[in-house]
């Protein structure tokens, strides 16, 4: 098994997902404001605990799930990650945050730790992000990372939900300088 390494950005620390992350994700499973586009929220903190287990702790190798603290606190604000969507059709970047931490550029700064990752490291020719045609922060944050429109995929629902994509022959290694 080769697991994925630490990564820091310049506020961040992205480190490979593990129990010490788990309290503060089922909070997060169970705001209603942090599941709003992606599911119902947990409705108890055990419940919560078991499911952000079963989903994260999945060993995807040099690819996966990334707990995330604040690299001055030691907090931990959310999650990134980088690993297959559920067809297995492409690689897809992705995060979460608690909600005292959305609108402070964090986002941007562990989606684009994780793109740098993805072309440096693991050298893989695109990645992709998956998000509720509603929720205009997320498709904000993709775009700065330099995600494009590349139509709909069914890999979460049968209804189609947006795609957009990166390759690696259109990012920029400028894009490094910014995580």
């Amino acid at each position: 098994m080769t697991q994925q390494p630490t990564l820091t950005t310049d506020r961040l620390s992205l480190e490979p997902f593990g129990e010490a992350h788990v309290p503060a994700l089922a909070r997060a499973d169970m705001d209603a404001r942090v599941m709003r586009y992606i599911r119902e929220p947990s409705p108890d903190y055990e419940s919560a605990k078991n499911r952000i287990r079963e989903i994260l702790m999945r060993d995807d190798g040099p690819q996966g799930v990334w707990g995330v603290r604040l690299r001055d606190t030691g907090q931990v604000i959310g999650l990134g990650i980088l690993r297959p969507l559920p067809d297995g059709s492409d690689i897809e970047v992705g995060y979460r945050l608690l909600v005292p931490h959305w609108g402070k550029g964090y986002a941007t700064e562990i989606a684009t730790g994780l793109i740098n990752y993805g072309f440096e490291t693991l050298k893989l020719p695109s990645i992709v992000a998956t998000f509720d045609a509603e929720n205009d922060a997320s498709r904000h944050v993709l775009t700065k990372c330099g995600l494009r429109d590349d139509g709909t995929t069914t890999a979460y629902h049968a209804s189609g939900t947006p795609l957009v994509r990166l390759s690696l022959e259109n990012w920029s290694g400028d894009m490094a300088a910014q995580a």
